[in-house]
């Protein structure tokens, strides 16, 4: 069955397209549907308010449309001064200067000839491995990890915030854990059984130095949820079919 949005058709191609986009999600294609059906109900929306004309369609951003429809329909209110301290005081470790990490990673590339399940399951059958005999991690890396720091068993050296993905760093200097991380840790380049040898902690800036930055993340985060409740209102109004989504209603990626 086509994945239509109240009659307007979603073709099989751009699913395609979006699939690529979604490659780390658990199910990559149930992510780029609710991705496609999210932007498509809030153009919708937008042309039944005539904020988006039939000429704007083409060359409007996804972007662009969610901003017209906040300005009249949502009120996201920002952070007082108050949150942004609470989250300072609770979240010190993202704001740390001059914090290190000595890690070790093994790394199972995502590939597009290979099924994505198949790449995790290799990988989960090596965090496993390597969680009942912590000091088989180096002999694991050598032989299965796709990253050349395999040669070296896993090891990155010492690393400094900035020097690597974000959300590989968000794992890394993330709490004060040590030894291998319990579960997978899901980039950009696929899943990475990871282990912890070392942390070097820096210094704490004053909060005014942090507080702007403080201040747009939580305000990003609240405009997020209010996003994501926006979509399902209009997906509870709406007729969806062909989505091929156990989780419901739809979600703007």
């Amino acid at each position: 069955m086509s994945l239509s949005v109240n009659g307007i058709v979603i073709d099989a191609r751009r699913v395609a397209d979006e699939i690529d986009l979604h490659r780390d999600a658990a199910d990559p294609e149930a992510a780029a549907q609710r991705a496609l059906v999210s932007r498509e109900l809030l153009r919708q929306r937008a042309r039944d308010l005539r904020l988006l004309t039939d000429a704007d369609d083409a060359n409007a951003s996804d972007d662009a449309i969610v901003d017209a429809l906040f300005t009249r329909d949502v009120q996201v209110r920002r952070p007082t001064e108050a949150e942004c301290r609470a989250y300072f005081h609770e979240h010190a470790s993202q704001f740390r200067v001059g914090d290190k990490v000595q890690a070790s990673h093994i790394l199972f590339a995502l590939s597009a000839g290979v099924p994505l399940s198949t790449t995790l399951q290799r990988a989960q059958s090596a965090l496993d491995a390597v969680l009942a005999e912590p000091a088989s991690f180096e002999s694991v890396a050598q032989s299965m990890s796709d990253c050349p720091s395999g040669r070296a068993g896993g090891s990155l050296g010492m690393l400094a915030r900035g020097s690597g993905a974000p959300e590989f760093e968000l794992v890394l200097f993330c709490g004060d854990r040590l030894g291998v991380l319990p579960r997978l840790v899901n980039t950009r380049y696929g899943f990475h059984v990871v282990r912890i040898e070392r942390r070097v902690k820096g210094r704490m800036p004053p909060f005014e130095r942090v507080a702007e930055r403080i201040a747009a993340l939580l305000y990003e985060q609240a405009r997020a949820r209010a996003l994501r409740h926006y979509v399902a209102l209009l997906a509870g109004a709406a007729d969806i079919s062909g989505a091929n989504d156990n989780e419901g209603t739809p979600r703007v990626q």
